[in-house]
């Protein structure tokens, strides 16, 4: 008689949900997560969340400040020294 394992538990306390998304997006979703996660769709959706949270923190401080909104080519710039500064974090991480 073949046993089936159990289900193995994750880290941390996690929720699952569906989503449905065309297939040329879930390709692209696919590749990221292989680029970027190791292939971990949940550690994606985490990041892009993360993100998201990031991106709406800056829009209320900027408007707090009260200054003009950023232009798109502003919005650019501030987008690629984010990513820039990420990838020292993770660059250090790597080397110690």
């Amino acid at each position: 008689m073949v046993r089936k394992s159990a289900p193995s538990k994750r880290a941390g306390k996690t929720q699952t949900f569906s989503v449905s998304v065309d297939r040329g997006t879930k390709a692209q979703l696919r590749a990221a997560a292989e680029r970027w996660h190791g292939g971990n769709m949940s550690r994606l959706f985490t990041a892009l969340a993360r993100r998201l949270t990031e991106d709406a923190a800056f829009e209320h401080a900027w408007e707090w400040y009260g200054g003009p909104s950023p232009t798109e080519a502003e919005t650019r710039e501030i987008d690629a020294w984010i990513d820039r500064i990420e990838g020292k974090k993770k660059a250090r991480g790597r080397a110690a």
